[in-house]
């Protein structure tokens, strides 16, 4: 059963920023480390750091010949089964690699030749290269390093969602970077049908397949066609002459005595990695540059069609009949939260609310991390006044219009740290020019830009269909933006 049936959140895969797991069994999902290290938001950031930290740790002690100290930081990885993510079957049983798997894993990675010349440098060099880490065992490295960021988020998402945890459990083994060492504590993790849960942004999976393809996709179409291009030019052992009835003998290398010669095993990639770094580079570059996972990949993992006429008719619907008024404020704020995950995904993630600080929890403000990396959310983040590197968004179901103090106050959480950037959405508009006058005072004094939403732009978006959203949402929000500036 989904996670979000469980808890009966009336909310699908397109409205939540996590993977929707199934408590009853394991999502063919995993984590992916290259995901954090090419997105730009606060959290991926965090996440991103840790990795290269423990990293770091454990080449440190492979090239200082420690043993002692590589086994201990490996041998303290297990298999996290509050993440629900992998290939178990049934309930997911947690395993650790063990003190015996453990040593082997660092003993192959201390005598690999791709460390000693410095090809090993992140997780996915180790997928590559090393005999007997597959990419089950490096999406279990990675969950075990951000654990902690992943029990935060957890928390966060709860919050969102308005819902309490109340407890304090032992958090399991968390990675300290600054010590580089494991510690333990105590905090609140969530605990549904007697397990524990840590919920993963869907922004930062992979497919097993996209991991366990690397070899093969690397083996195919870098290593051999270098191989041929270079048997042909030295006229090496592997060409072939065939003859033509008319000219000369033409002259080729087939891939199975490629293949003969060289079998497609860790060690032939290894070694010639090691002669050509400039190759596997360029594999890298390109092979491990993280996609995220559209939709409707997500939740065919459950066996579901995304039928997105159908969701997009539905939203559309239910935020027509939404009544304004401060009474559905909060049905209003949990609609559009919800739409925005699905409207500006993935550009806009890791969802925090955020309370005044005069203790007025009336009002509750949201911020996402921009984690755009092209298109408009990427502009103002790297806009040299704006630099948002959140997204501030507030909702107002008033049945007025907007005034200065609504503005004032998302105004009041820019800074240069977060950004100065904001969306507020509302129902309608009545007096447009006025508003937008105000948002251009408000840009032209040098207090921050803000994009008003209203119920029309919202319906207009979804209305547009998969391939028409996302130039839509452009339009609206550029038109805005250009407005601010005459």
């Amino acid at each position: 059963m989904l996670f979000s049936e469980v808890l009966g959140l009336r909310k699908s895969q397109p409205q939540l920023d996590f993977v929707d797991i199934d408590l009853d069994t394991d999502t063919p999902l995993f984590i992916d480390p290259a995901a954090f290290h090419d997105c730009p938001g606060y959290f991926a950031q965090k996440c991103a750091a840790d990795i290269t930290s423990f990293f770091d740790a454990v080449l440190h002690a492979a090239g200082e010949g420690d043993d002692e100290m590589g086994e201990r930081l490996l041998a303290a990885l297990r298999e996290p089964d509050e993440i629900h993510l992998g290939l178990s079957k049934g309930l997911p049983k947690g395993r650790g690699l063990g003190h015996l798997q453990a040593s082997i894993i660092f003993e192959r990675i201390k005598t690999s030749k791709a460390l000693k010349t410095g090809l090993v440098q992140d997780l996915n060099d180790v997928l590559m290269f090393v005999r007997g880490v597959g990419p089950d065992i490096v999406s279990d490295i990675t969950t075990n390093i951000i654990r902690r960021h992943l029990i935060k988020y957890t928390q966060d998402q709860f919050d969102l969602m308005g819902l309490e945890i109340n407890n304090n459990i032992p958090t399991g083994l968390l990675w300290d970077p600054v010590d580089a060492k494991w510690e333990e504590d105590f905090d609140e993790i969530p605990v549904v049908k007697d397990r524990r849960i840590l919920l993963v942004p869907k922004r930062f999976v992979k497919w097993r397949y996209d991991f366990s393809k690397a070899g093969t996709q690397y083996y195919n179409k870098f290593f051999i066609n270098y191989i041929r291009q270079d048997q042909l030019n030295k006229n090496g052992p592997l060409v072939s002459l065939i003859p033509k009835k008319f000219g000369p003998a033409e002259k080729k290398v087939f891939k199975t005595d490629i293949e003969k010669k060289f079998p497609n095993t860790k060690g032939t990639l290894e070694e010639f990695s090691t002669n050509h770094p400039d190759i596997y580079d360029k594999f890298k570059s390109s092979f491990f540059r993280h996609n995220p996972l559209s939709i409707n990949s997500l939740m065919g993992f459950h066996g579901d069609d995304f039928r997105e006429i159908e969701f997009t008719n539905h939203i559309i619907d239910a935020l027509r009949k939404l009544p304004s008024g401060a009474k559905h404020s909060a049905d209003y704020q949990s609609m559009i939260v919800g739409i925005a995950h699905f409207m500006f995904y993935p550009e806009l993630t890791n969802p925090v609310l955020e309370r005044p600080l005069n203790g007025d929890r009336k009002r509750i403000d949201i911020a996402f991390d921009n984690s755009s990396t092209a298109g408009f959310f990427s502009l103002v983040r790297t806009h040299p006044f704006l630099m948002s590197s959140e997204v501030m968004i507030e909702c107002k179901n008033y049945s007025h219009d907007i005034a200065n103090p609504e503005l004032d106050q998302l105004i009041g959480r820019f800074d240069p740290r977060r950004g100065r950037f904001g969306m507020l959405f509302c129902r309608e508009v009545t007096n447009k020019g006025r508003l937008a006058d105000r948002c251009a005072d408000a840009y032209r004094s040098a207090q921050g830009a803000i994009i008003v939403l209203t119920d029309e732009d919202v319906i207009e978006a979804l209305d547009a269909g998969v391939f028409d959203r996302a130039r839509t949402i452009e339009r609206i929000m550029s038109s805005q933006m250009r407005d601010l500036r005459k």
